[in-house]
């Protein structure tokens, strides 16, 4: 921005509050009315234009108003089904029940969890997907167990590697 001082132009950066509207997404402009450059020849002040970037998450994606999002399970929760706790974009938690025998790659929907659209009172989902998370280390007691339910299901009990030669 360019202020008079009498003998030509000196720059100045202004601060400016500016209000987000929720629901804003990436790409769109802000325009702030009278919030420009000052006229030529003592005209009204211009317009400045504000473009929204809008910077990735870790965890939430989004698709238009919907947020999509991956939320780890457990083998055992995906087994017997469970009351799940997701965390929500605006840091609530919602609590979801699964259905037992829940596979990997279920997605559920929580309605009207999303994004508000930004000129009306529309609000999209909240899409998450589960994946189910097998245990790296077992103690002997939990691999006994898992053994003793693979017998039951008539599985093959997974053998245990010796060293390269047996």
């Amino acid at each position: 921005m360019k202020l008079a001082s009498g003998k030509g132009t000196v720059r100045k950066q202004p601060k400016i509050k500016v209000k987000i509207p929720a629901g804003i997404d990436d790409g769109q402009t802000i325009v702030l009315r009278g919030e420009g450059e000052p006229g030529e020849k003592g005209g009204p002040k211009g317009d400045l234009y504000i473009t929204v970037k809008i910077k990735r998450h870790s965890i939430y994606t989004r698709k238009g108003n919907n947020v999509l999002c991956e939320v780890p399970i457990t083998i055992t929760q995906a087994t017997l089904g469970a009351e799940l706790e997701i965390p929500m974009v605006d840091g609530s938690k919602e609590k979801y029940k699964i259905s037992d025998g829940t596979q990997t790659g279920t997605r559920f929907t929580i309605r009207n969890k999303g994004f508000k659209s930004i000129n009306s009172s529309v609000q999209g989902d909240f899409i998450f997907t589960v994946t189910v998370q097998t245990p790296k280390k077992l103690t002997k007691e939990q691999r006994d167990l898992l053994m003793q339910l693979a017998k039951t299901m008539n599985e093959q009990p997974p053998i245990k590697k010796r060293g390269l030669f047996g």
